[in-house]
């Protein structure tokens, strides 16, 4: 059976301010090291741990890496909140191929049938299928099954794809045209459909 890499998303989550800080730097011309050493040294994130500090900061050198685009890090960076967020999705679908497959064939799948429900009986069917056909999901204890699920749709709520934690309603959003500009120049055009944008080849 093949494999769908992307678990860690229970414990590195959305991000979004961490990767702000973290881009900041980057912008700055820091290397990796660099970036790492400085939110370690001043705690810039303020975790509770010199540990997690730099666990977390090189989680957020993983996402600069894996999205390869310096318009989506000045995005993240210094954009609008609602741009930063869409951009940070976007750097998480190029980072973990678990999220790239919700996203691409799940929810821009529904968006391409117009339908906008996303309730729990739908998350279970999405996850059981993952279970089916990759060989480390299917070995995942319950527990991570159901954290996996939360972070996902935390990752929607973000993006204001859904209203709440307790929603069940996909909502259709207006991708930002800076986002979409980026995403295009990379010719990735799963990515705008996971976005709700029709049309693309």
């Amino acid at each position: 059976m093949a494999k769908l890499e992307g678990a860690a998303i229970t414990r590195e989550q959305f991000l979004l301010r961490e990767m702000q800080i973290a881009c900041q730097l980057h912008e700055e011309g820091l290397s990796n090291d660099e970036v790492i050493a400085k939110i370690k040294s001043k705690n810039l994130i303020q975790y509770p741990t010199e540990r997690m500090v730099g666990n977390i900061a090189r989680v957020c050198c993983k996402r600069i890496d894996a999205v390869e685009d310096e318009a989506i890090t000045r995005i993240i960076a210094s954009g609008m909140p609602e741009a930063a967020a869409q951009a940070n999705l976007y750097a998480m679908m190029c980072t973990y191929p678990l999220v790239r497959n919700f996203m691409v064939e799940f929810v821009a799948r529904k968006f391409q049938e117009l339908d906008y429900t996303l309730d729990s009986m739908e998350m279970n069917a999405y996850m059981t299928s993952l279970q089916v056909e990759y060989e480390n999901i299917a070995n995942l204890a319950d527990s991570t099954i159901g954290k996996i699920k939360q972070v996902l749709r935390k990752c929607l709520i973000e993006c204001s794809m859904l209203a709440s934690a307790r929603s069940v309603e996909l909502t259709p959003i207006f991708l930002d045209s800076d986002v979409r500009k980026a995403i295009e120049a990379k010719g990735d055009a799963e990515a705008l459909r996971a976005f709700g944008i029709q049309g693309v080849a």
